[in-house]
């Protein structure tokens, strides 16, 4: 069941040991800090980024300076938002504060998660091997009604930030619901409580970042547990859709458009459709079956076609099936897509993942799962030309 339940929208062990400790962030600015000079940092996808007192709506992945503990924050909402900077010494800290765990890896390797917290906090990652790393901390889950804060970086005494490297020239986009975000990919039950979810949910390891991380390029998660093309999954959130959100740096903040003049996709990830007919509609609800039929696909075909005019016509638009095999998405989905073809869109494709076991919360995908889809994304991306589109 690649759909959202009704209820539930709500390493570096090698040769370095590695101790990562949480604290306030007024219990951080200890001797053994130095914040006074600014890291560079890589914003992969959707954030707001103010200092003080300027706001930049949506500078996807645009480079920053940042500095722990000074005026530097991003509000984020979407899942799977990243960040990135360059340091050399053996420590490095994260400063939070959010609802919202993050994964973290330094030089590739994964750490210990940051833990959600309702207070600012510096989480700590300590005993790296003396040298130059690299730390990229992802947002683990989305909070569409309320953002969370990230302020950035610190470095202990014997640090000092370096200049990044150049970020990847591929990017690309995923349109999606909760079978891309990670939901309940951490779990080994099926069954679990709202609590249980938003432990066990982490977007950084969901197929959509692993890819891009093996393609090299940078990402936006556009995804959002429940949500639907038309209709969302028995009908939440009345009034609204993928499109009240689509558009916007902050799902929580509808005059925060987003604008990066650096973000050029040339690859683009469509799996979406699987709430709209996954679970019958209500009394209340506003469609005959007739008519969200047609909505639906007015609403696809203006999704893939707007997105033809954004990427233009080399770029790669893939349509993942959205949703179980009894799911009428499927089938719609596949006739838009042929469709589209037929009229010539000749980079306009369609691809299934092979069977999943889909043992994570409410039956989704769990992390061998997405591993799985990764790598077969990966594969139809090279094999249809997306090598080449950089």
């Amino acid at each position: 069941m690649l759909f959202d339940h009704p209820l539930r929208v709500g390493m570096a062990l090698g040769l370095w040991a590695l101790l990562a400790s949480t604290g306030a962030a007024a219990g951080a600015m200890r001797g053994d800090v130095e914040a006074s000079d600014a890291a560079a940092v890589q914003l992969i996808g959707r954030a707001e980024h103010s200092t003080a007192g300027r706001s930049t709506a949506g500078r996807g992945a645009a480079e920053h300076s940042a500095a722990g503990h000074s005026a530097e924050v991003w509000r984020v909402t979407w899942p799977g938002v990243g960040w990135r900077t360059a340091f050399s010494g053996s420590g490095v800290g994260v400063t939070t504060q959010d609802t919202v765990g993050y994964g973290v890896t330094i030089d590739g390797l994964r750490m210990n998660p940051i833990p959600p917290s309702q207070d600012r906090q510096t989480t700590w990652y300590r005993g790296l091997a003396t040298g130059n790393h690299i730390v990229e901390v992802i947002r683990m889950r989305a909070t569409p009604r309320a953002p969370g804060l990230f302020f950035g970086f610190s470095k202990d005494a014997d640090g000092r930030w370096l200049a990044l490297p150049p970020k990847p020239s591929r990017q690309i986009e995923f349109i999606a619901d909760s079978g891309s975000t990670g939901y309940g990919d951490l779990s080994a039950t099926v069954d679990c409580t709202d609590d249980e979810i938003a432990a066990r949910s982490d977007a950084s390891q969901s197929y959509a970042i692993v890819a891009a991380h093996q393609l090299h390029a940078d990402w936006q998660l556009n995804a959002m547990d429940g949500i639907g093309l038309v209709r969302n999954w028995h009908g939440i959130w009345k009034g609204t859709s993928y499109a009240t959100y689509a558009t916007l740096t902050l799902q929580s903040d509808s005059a925060s458009l987003f604008r990066d003049s650096d973000w050029h996709p040339q690859v683009a990830v469509v799996r979406i459709g699987g709430n709209d007919f996954g679970s019958p509609l209500g009394a209340d609800e506003p469609w005959t079956a007739a008519q969200l039929e047609t909505q639906f696909t007015e609403a696809y075909r203006n999704l893939l076609t707007g997105l033809r005019a954004r990427l233009g016509p080399n770029g790669l638009i893939i349509v993942i099936q959205p949703g179980p095999e009894d799911n009428p998405a499927n089938q719609k989905v596949a006739d838009i897509v042929d469709s589209l073809r037929s009229a010539g869109d000749q980079h306009l494709f369609e691809m299934q993942f092979p069977q999943l076991a889909q043992t994570g919360c409410d039956y989704h995908p769990n992390l061998s799962d997405h591993r799985l889809m990764a790598a077969t994304l990966v594969k139809f991306i090279e094999d249809h030309g997306g090598a080449e589109l950089h």
